[in-house]
């Protein structure tokens, strides 16, 4: 008997009929496996996992908000905002939480997928949780404390950005700072203020004015990477670079999401982008909240661009600034 093999038009015999077909079958199957690759419905990962440990401690430090404004904020890791958690697209994140301070505290974190039950519970004092969640989408997200009232938490300084880069990266920056938008309340327990959202600053990492007195810095030319979170716990930012253009903003920090030539961003609360700009001459560029009255209360700095070298400074250059909260390790299963 002969028969028409699978798309040659060549005749066969039954002998060679099913090795044939096999060998369609396992082709028709390849090809299925690259449509569903290239369609992104699903990737796989050959490379090893790795595990990065986490460690923030809820403590009480006396910061400075303000030159006149001293007082004890609720934090982590004695830090005003928290430690920047660096970390790479795909890794394990295995966190603790362990509380120091003298009030039940919490953890939420935006770049996790994990039940709000079982992880994002309070932690009472001298207690700790424990738990893994995996960095699955890259980006700049924000973590803080979510124990009631939450507003509060927020508002006394119990929150941070994670910084999550692409297994792709993309182009790297000559310079890269982290920011943190945050109000501070008139006391630390004044909840009705908070609550009808009249904070006494808006502030840029912690201190009113801060980039006044300590520039960012950068050479013209040279691309700037800004990862900017908004901290609220209430107002919306409009972040603005007086003077220049965005040239790329990634929404979240996602390198899919990326829009051009951007004047002014929103930024809700709970929210962060990523911000790319080249600035070509030498010069003062203030950095703003266009909500101006929140502006004119702190959230004001400046990027200085000049042609002589000088050293990268600011809340997170590029490079590891959180060894105290992270550590990585190589985990095959994790």
């Amino acid at each position: 008997m002969e028969r028409i093999g699978p798309d040659t038009g060549v005749k066969m015999s039954d002998q060679n009929a099913s090795v044939v077909e096999e060998e369609a079958r396992a082709q028709r199957l390849g090809w299925a496996l690259l449509l569903a690759a290239a369609a992104g419905l699903f990737v796989a990962d050959v490379g090893r996992a790795e595990v990065v440990t986490v460690q923030l401690r809820a403590t009480v430090t006396k910061v400075e908000v303000a030159k006149d404004d001293q007082r004890e904020a609720w934090t982590f890791n004695e830090s005003f905002p928290g430690p920047v958690i660096r970390v790479k697209e795909g890794d394990i994140v295995d966190f603790t939480l362990k509380n120091e301070a003298d009030r039940v505290h919490s953890i939420d974190f935006h770049a996790a997928k994990t039940p709000w039950n079982l992880h994002f519970q309070g932690v009472p004092t001298g207690s700790q949780s424990t738990f893994r969640w995996k960095a699955d989408y890259p980006g700049v997200f924000y973590y803080h404390c979510g124990t009631d009232p939450m507003i509060q938490h927020i508002a006394n300084g119990m929150f941070g950005a994670v910084v999550v880069e692409p297994r792709h990266p993309v182009t790297k920056p000559d310079r890269e700072y982290v920011i943190v938008q945050s109000e501070v309340y008139p006391t630390p327990f004044d909840v009705a203020a908070m609550m009808a959202g009249k904070p006494k600053l808006v502030v840029f990492n912690g201190k009113a004015n801060k980039y006044l007195d300590e520039p960012l810095r950068a050479k013209p030319g040279e691309l700037i990477r800004l990862h900017v979170v908004n901290a609220g716990p209430n107002h919306f930012s409009a972040f603005h670079v007086i003077g220049a253009i965005f040239d790329r903003v990634y929404a979240s920090g996602n390198p899919k999401n990326v829009e051009y030539g951007v004047q002014t961003y929103t930024l809700p609360p709970g929210g962060g982008a990523t911000f790319d700009l080249i600035i070509p001459e030498e010069g003062m560029y203030p950095m703003v909240t266009h909500s101006l009255q929140d502006a004119l209360t702190g959230a004001l700095g400046v990027i200085h661009v000049a042609k002589e070298d000088s050293p990268k400074v600011g809340f997170e250059p590029s490079g590891h600034a959180n060894e105290d909260a992270v550590a990585r390790a190589a985990d095959s299963n994790p």
